[in-house]
Formats: C-alpha cells, sequence, structure tokens
C-alpha cells in the first residue's frame, strides 16, 4: 500500500494577496522608508480597482500620507507585526485600529497623593471605588451639611432638589473621573532620634525595630481646573483668575467630604497618614491618630 503524503495547502488568491500586503508592510515597516501607492499595489498585487477599497477599509489605520502618493507604515502595526495577527484582525475585521487624538492642556491643575501603608489597599480602594457610582455620591451629599454644601455650591432658584442633586452629580463627574494607585519602598524610623549604639543595643535587645521596612501605598488624583465653579457657566473673560481659584476651592472641598474622610472611615490603626497637595498650592496635610 502506498503511502499517501500530505499536501501543503496553497493559500486561497485572496489570502496570497493578503500575506504578500502583509510581507510589504512588515517589510517598510522595519525600514520606515517611504512608498507610494503605486510601489504597494504593485508588490501585493491588487487590481487597481480594488486598491481603494483594500486603502479605505483594511489599511487606512497601518499606512500614513507623509506628502501627496508619499507614505509610511504607522507605528502601530507593531501591534500585527505577525502574520496570524495581521490576518486575525486587520484582514478579517474591518475595524478602528488606530485612533486620532487631540491635545488639550491645563495649565491649572489640582493634585492630591495619599500616603499610607499597602496593607491598606483592599480597604483604600473598597471606599474608593464606591464613590464612583451615583447612587453613593448621593448617600454622601444628602449626609452633609445642607448650609455647607449650598455654600459650595450653590442652588439655583427654579431649580428642585432632585434637579439639585443631579447637577452636582453631574459636575463631580467631569473632574472625579479616576485615581492610580502604586507601591513605594520606604524606610522609616520608629520613635524618637537616638544614637547608633543605641538603636543596634534595642534591636538586638527588644522586638521593637528603630529602623522600619515598609511597602507604602501611594494613591494620585489629579484635577484640571477650567475655570467653571459650581456657581457659573462660562465665566467672563474678567473674573477668570476669580472662576479658577472657586472651582479649585469647590475641588478641594468635595475632595475631602468625599474621598479623605471616608478614606479615613475605613482606614484604621495608622498613626499617620499622609496628603500632598500640589498644582495650583502645594500642601502637606497630616492626619494623626488620637490618643
Amino acid at each position: 500500500m502506498k503511502s499517501k503524503r500530505s499536501r501543503k495547502r496553497k493559500p486561497s488568491p485572496g489570502v496570497a494577496l493578503q500575506q504578500a500586503a502583509f510581507e510589504f508592510l512588515r517589510e517598510k515597516y522595519g525600514t520606515q522608508e517611504l512608498f507610494s501607492l503605486g510601489q504597494f499595489q504593485s508588490a501585493a498585487g491588487f487590481t487597481g480597482g480594488s486598491m481603494g477599497t483594500y486603502m479605505s477599509k483594511q489599511f487606512r489605520d497601518l499606512v500614513i500620507e507623509v506628502s501627496p502618493d508619499r507614505y509610511r507604515v504607522s507605528l502601530a502595526f507593531r501591534r500585527y507585526a505577525t502574520w496570524p495577527k495581521f490576518r486575525d484582525n486587520v484582514v478579517t475585521q474591518n475595524r478602528i485600529l488606530t485612533h486620532e487624538y487631540s491635545g488639550s492642556s491645563y495649565e491649572n491643575v489640582v493634585m492630591f497623593e495619599f500616603f499610607m501603608p499597602l496593607r491598606n489597599e483592599e480597604l483604600l480602594r473598597f471606599a474608593l471605588d464606591g464613590l464612583f457610582f451615583k447612587d453613593s455620591i448621593k448617600f454622601r451629599l444628602l449626609t452633609m451639611a445642607e448650609k455647607e454644601l449650598k455654600q459650595q455650591f450653590p442652588k439655583q432658584s427654579e431649580e428642585t432638589e432632585d434637579e439639585y442633586f443631579e447637577r452636582i452629580c453631574s459636575w463631580l463627574g467631569d473632574r472625579f473621573v479616576g485615581y492610580s494607585i502604586s507601591p513605594v519602598s520606604g524606610r522609616f524610623r520608629v520613635g524618637e532620634l537616638k544614637m547608633r549604639a543605641e538603636a543596634l543595643s534595642q534591636e538586638a535587645t527588644s522586638p521593637d525595630r528603630y529602623l522600619a521596612d515598609e511597602t507604602t501605598a501611594a494613591v494620585r488624583f489629579i484635577f484640571p481646573c477650567k475655570g467653571k465653579p459650581p456657581d457659573q457657566g462660562t465665566p467672563l473673560l474678567g473674573g477668570y483668575e476669580e472662576a479658577l481659584r472657586k472651582e479649585a476651592a469647590s475641588i478641594r472641598w468635595f475632595f475631602n467630604q468625599l474621598f479623605v474622610q471616608g478614606i479615613l472611615e475605613v482606614v484604621n490603626g495608622e498613626d499617620e497618614i499622609w496628603l500632598l497637595e500640589s498644582g495650583m498650592q502645594n500642601q502637606l496635610h497630616i492626619f494623626k491618630a488620637k490618643d
């Protein structure tokens, strides 16, 4: 009986064209050499009529026009630099592979950073994540002193209570959108300053450490200031600086009410919690446990 040899199947004509296009793009990505659509079409074997279709549906995000009929391969090609990834993400799907971005800059920001032992991270996330939901924020707003709340966020005469709280949530939602947590390794002195010999003697004869290594969780919040405090829509040009100051003050107040107080409620057993404020003003806030 004759053994049957397995034959490698040739790719279909359409797949062969796509593989040729892939090889061309991979080569040009490696060299970053400019090319014309005619060169691309010739290397891939596309017919004249199909070239425009392929460019508009599949390659539009991977090929960037530098000057008239001079193109380069986008750096985004790196994500699809193997044939399986190219085939599965570029060839078989008509989707946006990259996005265009519009830039904006804010000269005025308010930034807060919490510093506390990393063992509190789980409780910290629980407390903070709960405040990214409208119902949780509304609950906290209802527990605040009404006079102070309306002083910070004036109620409009025609507003109902529901409309008022919806407006506060909208203002907060536009600014309080996220935070980041990063671990920071540190070393701290425990207790009073001592001579080296005394400190070494203490560590040798008692369980109390003089220098303690501790991983700290640094929790960062960044708030761009747009010059639109709660009691103002688009500020008048002449009052822009005052509008920025009032907006920053409102951010600080709400941050303290919603975030700081929430963190202090769930974090327990720490002697001190540090909060560093920077940006429009620089301050270090230290919360010490009462005896």
